[in-house]
């Protein structure tokens, strides 16, 4: 988002998932050093709604981040944070690339919240295949929904104007070594985040193979988020279907099961189900060096 100031204004951050305050920390520090030290960084949750130790911490969190300055980090919980936008903000777009715990304690305080924003944009869903290589994986991979499925119940059926960007195209869309490379030579947000990229690559193979991906050498980061921000940015690289989704929990595993448009039954949801991989890389990677 820091990257397209033209298309973009990036109203406020909320962080959640184990450490939050850890993480808001790292998020006001990458807004530091890409010159945004007027956005505000929010705390959220820790934890899930109702399944305690479902958040995944992986400890390598920030340690690549050079110390600097920071971004404001506000005491105000960050479900407060996303309903006071939401009133104050004409045409919010809310873009989700965690859990959905900070949205559905939001939604506890303000249940016309969906009324209030313009859109919702979620990395998350596993709707029709989802692979790495020829490994195809059952519904439990999308971490991002799965980790709390109650708040992700909430939230899909709560009546946002839904764009969901599901692991079917995340996992096909990565970055190489010499897309880090690029970001290395760029200015200092660009330097900051291939420093991070380095980091996670490793933890990101041993996380992937250990579930029996076939992971590309080459492949350094799957743009999980940064896809994410591309669909609501700048979306031609993605191929989007008018879908009818129902979110259930089965086996303790969130679902987002497409169902036929004649049923009349589940929610309206923009589903990103195709992208241009090479497409959608080289136009994340060209505006990320602009950093």
């Amino acid at each position: 988002m820091l990257s397209a100031p033209e298309a973009l204004r990036l109203v406020t951050v909320s962080t959640l998932s184990g450490d939050a305050a850890l993480r808001a920390r790292i998020a006001a520090r990458l807004l530091a050093i890409g010159g945004r030290s007027d956005v505000e960084v929010f705390v959220g949750e820790r934890e899930p709604l109702l399944r305690r130790g479902r958040f995944s911490w992986f400890g390598h969190e920030g340690k690549a981040l050079a110390p600097g300055p920071l971004a404001p980090v506000r005491e105000e919980p960050a479900a407060e944070r996303i309903v006071r936008a939401a009133r104050e903000e004409d045409g919010l777009e809310i873009v989700a690339i965690g859990p959905m715990t900070n949205l559905a304690r939001a939604l506890a305080l303000d249940p016309e919240l969906p009324s209030r924003v313009a859109g919702l944009t979620i990395m998350g869903g596993h709707i029709r295949r989802v692979a790495i290589g020829s490994t195809v994986f059952a519904p439990g991979i999308d971490y991002n929904l799965c980790s709390d499925p109650e708040a992700s119940l909430a939230v899909l059926g709560a009546g946002f104007a839904t764009t969901l960007v599901p692991a079917d195209v995340t996992l096909t869309t990565w970055m190489g070594a010499a897309d880090v490379d690029a970001l290395a030579a760029g200015g200092p947000l660009a330097r900051a985040l291939a420093a991070l990229v380095r980091l996670w690559a490793p933890v990101q193979r041993d996380l992937f193979t250990g579930l029996g991906g076939e992971m590309d050498p080459d492949n350094q980061a799957f743009l999980h988020d940064p896809l994410t921000v591309l669909a609501l940015l700048a979306p031609s690289a993605l191929g989007f279907e008018r879908l009818r989704i129902v979110p259930t929990i089965e086996g303790g595993v969130l679902r987002t099961l497409e169902v036929a448009q004649a049923l009349g039954i589940g929610t309206a949801m923009r589903v990103a189900t195709s992208v241009d991989a090479h497409a959608a890389r080289r136009a994340i990677v060209e505006r990320l060096t602009r950093g």
